[in-house]
């Protein structure tokens, strides 16, 4: 919405109103720029009822590491839930552990029969 003032002269900025809170829409994510240009939109996390002796160790570590206790609490969740990077399937295959030979696992011919273990 575009006000005029009494002050406004030809060429002169036109002011602009914000909107009143009331219609202004809370938005509690972030969008940060990396190096690369590519936008990254970060959510923000608030998390209630916290005993305050978590708090107080959750501060501790922090101080033990070099950390904010915001940041500490960041690379807790990285820790806990394994980060956010899927691997490829070529990571996958590789991490497929050696058990044996190709030939351990040749397929045998047989008659179609079922053999008898009962008999």
């Amino acid at each position: 919405m575009q006000i005029t003032t009494p002050f406004d002269r030809p060429g002169m900025a036109t002011m602009h109103r914000l909107p009143s809170i009331r219609n202004r829409r809370i938005d509690n994510n972030a969008i940060i720029p990396p190096s690369d240009g590519e936008e990254v939109k970060m959510a923000t996390l608030l998390v209630r009822g916290i005993d305050e002796s978590l708090v107080q160790r959750l501060r501790e570590r922090a101080v033990a590491n070099g950390r904010s206790a915001e940041a500490e609490h960041r690379a807790i969740l990285a820790q806990a839930l394994g980060g956010t990077r899927r691997r490829s399937f070529a990571e996958v295959l590789a991490s497929i552990p050696d058990v044996g030979q190709d030939a351990d696992f040749e397929r045998t011919q047989d008659s179609g029969e079922a053999p008898r273990v009962f008999d």
